[in-house]
């Protein structure tokens, strides 16, 4: 029996790097071009509506027999009618989505501060309110500017996501690297 508390990552460390590398331009092309990287996802969540949606309308009529086939297929037609929609109208469709991230980011907020006060005696709990204020400014700042700075605030989200995303599977990397170095020295000392 072990006791290595260490997390294990099936990828090797280099590719771990190579997406870091990857994500951090991502996020750094989304920040240079926000307003285009927004609409990008936007048109992009669309296909995943859409494709899901076909891909369960197939599913569906392969069972017709199936005594839940009329919620099945209402629900297939309405990713299909979603996903159509996303990409026939991506400028509403990147309103709603701005939206939608907005209400998400204040209802994240009231739930975090909540949780804190629930928990205002224990140890860090005050890590959680401050990431509750800052859903509420993420909040502010993405409703204040609805529906006319919805495609560029989309994008500066998806811009910083994968910034920060990328940073942490970098220095992920670095570390498995720094950790392989460290395990091969020291089987070579005993």
């Amino acid at each position: 029996m072990t006791t290595d508390n260490q997390l294990k990552i099936p990828l090797p460390s280099k590719w771990l790097k190579v997406f870091g590398i990857v994500f951090i331009i991502g996020g750094i092309a989304a920040l240079i071009v926000p307003a285009i990287a927004g609409i990008a996802m936007e048109l992009l969540l669309g296909w995943l509506f859409f494709a899901g949606g076909c891909i369960q309308l197939a599913s569906v009529i392969s069972t017709r027999e199936d005594e839940s086939f009329w919620f099945k297929l209402m629900w297939a037609v309405l990713f299909v009618f979603v996903g159509l929609w996303l990409l026939l109208r991506p400028i509403e469709g990147t309103q709603a989505l701005a939206l939608v991230i907005g209400m998400l980011f204040f209802v994240e907020a009231i739930l975090k501060a909540v949780f804190f006060w629930q928990r205002r005696g224990a140890s860090r709990i005050g890590w959680i309110l401050v990431s509750g204020i800052l859903s509420f400014i993420i909040a502010l700042v993405v409703l204040n500017g609805w529906p006319e700075q919805s495609a560029m605030l989309l994008g500066i989200l998806v811009g910083f996501n994968l910034l920060t995303n990328g940073a942490v599977v970098l220095l992920l990397g670095f570390s498995m690297t720094a950790d392989d170095k460290a395990g091969q020295d020291k089987q070579e000392d005993t």
